[in-house]
């Protein structure tokens, strides 16, 4: 073998196990059927919210930024459903992924009145770990602690309380000709 293609093959040997998830690479990307990738993120207030907590309870993660304006739809789905199901029923996460501490955060909140806990996401493990290219980004988690399905960008009403119920009642609603 020649030596220009021998190094080829060498550097292509070194390089698998990072690019195909071994040692080298144990990055988890967010995937449907599989867990989800853990984090531990602070709300405005400081306290530290572990992902790993709510693994056991129907989970929403909702992936959002400040400028986002088609995410106010995605907030009125979240506030409509909140009084249907109790904290211990469905945990609802939302994540603004710019915000590194409170301010962003609290304005927030305080624009869109939002009542669920906000984590500061501006994180860049979460951010590849999650995909997060654009915003919104939803994540449905079943209690199995299974990412049952992700919503890049744009869902439909019907999609998102589909999902909910999904996730909530251990169910997966059959899908059209499948």
């Amino acid at each position: 073998m020649r030596p220009a293609a021998l190094h080829a093959v060498l550097l292509a040997l070194l390089l698998l196990p990072a690019s195909s998830g071994g040692a080298l690479g144990a990055e988890q990307v967010a995937e449907e059927g599989q867990p989800p990738p853990l984090f531990s993120l602070p709300d405005e207030n400081g306290v530290v919210h572990r992902l790993e907590s709510f693994l056991g309870t129907p989970t929403l993660l909702y992936f959002t930024h400040n400028m986002c304006h088609y995410c106010t739809q995605i907030i009125r789905f979240l506030k409509r459903t909140r009084p249907l199901y109790s904290e211990e029923e469905l945990a609802i996460l939302t994540i603004n992924v710019w915000a590194d501490g409170g301010k962003l955060i609290r304005r927030y909140k305080e624009q869109f009145g939002l009542p669920f806990p906000m984590l500061a996401g501006k994180d860049p493990r979460l951010l590849r770990d999650y995909e997060v290219n654009y915003v919104p980004i939803i994540v449905f988690i079943d209690r199995d602690g299974k990412i049952h399905r992700i919503f890049h960008h744009y869902i439909l009403a019907a999609d998102f309380d589909r999902s909910v119920r999904e996730i909530v009642e251990g169910t997966r609603a059959r899908q059209p000709n499948g």
